[in-house]
């Protein structure tokens, strides 16, 4: 799964200053010129359109930004340390892993939205800033501030206008591939997606942004099965289409295992509207059953949509 990752970000660290004198001719009197050290480069977290999962994150388990440059003599700075951005899908969540705190960081929701999770240490001073009537030639500079360090989690939660949802194998991959242009992996056994994929369906002259979310299992609020990697990504989502296979021996209490485990593990997912589609209609057993599926649904309150 590359939706959720844990990585160690460290800023660069500070520039030192620098001890120096003038040392120009016909000036033989020459006072402290020692620069400044630059600033290091800071950690930055920016959510990127172009960007649709972690997996390039996931290839390290640490990121450094750059060091900022030592001062030089005749007042020269050093030059800034080179920020280090990375690339996240619109919708990432970021936060403190416990061990430093756990606390949240931010929420990426806009586009090219950004935060700074790892600040670069300042620059030293050099020893034109100590000069003073007493001390005309000091022989002391600061040494730059080290660069912040910290372990962060980065989860993405997909920001979609409809969400499929249901048990696995209820062709949910079948659905997606059907409706837009996205190609899931489509197999005749439980869990063949892994992680959520993103279509764009059109209607005329509306388009809308459909994503099939990972099957569950019971307990999935518990993190059985796929679990968290599942639920936390109906969040965002707009609206429901809750696919239920029609050769089940009770679609009905399928449908309701399944909202069982939304409104455990968050209540607001229960009020999320939904729409119920029965697959698998195709099949003669399913199409012969349409009429007590169909009124099965409408005794618990809903109209149910039949698809194959």
């Amino acid at each position: 799964m590359f939706d959720k990752v844990e990585v160690l970000v460290r800023a660069g660290d500070g520039g030192n200053g620098v001890v120096s004198f003038r040392r120009e001719k016909f000036i033989p009197f020459g006072g402290p010129d020692g620069g400044d050290g630059g600033d290091g480069g800071d950690v930055i977290i920016r959510a990127d359109p172009s960007v649709d999962d972690l997996r390039m994150i996931a290839r390290r388990r640490s990121y450094r930004a750059g060091d900022g440059g030592h001062g030089e003599g005749k007042k020269k700075h050093g030059r800034k340390g080179k920020d280090l951005v990375l690339a996240v899908p619109v919708g990432t969540i970021v936060r403190e892993t416990i061990p430093t705190g756990g606390g949240f960081i931010a929420d990426l929701e806009q586009l090219e939205q950004q935060v700074i999770v790892a600040r670069g240490g300042h620059g030293g001073w050099g020893n034109v800033h100590f000069a003073s009537a007493t001390n005309q030639a000091p022989q002391i500079a600061r040494k730059g501030e080290p660069g912040q360090e910290t372990s962060i989690i980065l989860e993405m939660r997909l920001i979609a206008d409809a969400g499929i949802i249901g048990y696995p194998n209820v062709g949910k991959s079948s659905l997606l591939a059907a409706a837009s242009a996205a190609r899931p992996k489509i197999a005749d056994y439980p869990f063949t997606t892994r992680e959520p994929i993103l279509g764009m369906v059109t209607v005329n002259e509306e388009i809308f942004v459909l994503a099939e979310i990972p099957g569950l299992i019971t307990g999935a609020h518990l993190g059985r099965g796929l679990g968290h990697d599942f639920l936390r990504h109906i969040l965002r989502t707009r609206i429901l289409i809750h696919l239920v296979d029609g050769s089940a021996a009770s679609p009905v209490e399928d449908m309701t295992r399944v909202n069982t485990e939304l409104s455990l593990f968050d209540a607001t997912l229960a009020q999320k509207p939904q729409l119920v589609a029965v697959n698998k209609i195709d099949l003669p057993p399913v199409r012969t059953r349409m009429t007590e599926i169909r009124d099965a649904f409408r005794s618990a309150g809903i109209t149910p949509f039949f698809v194959s």
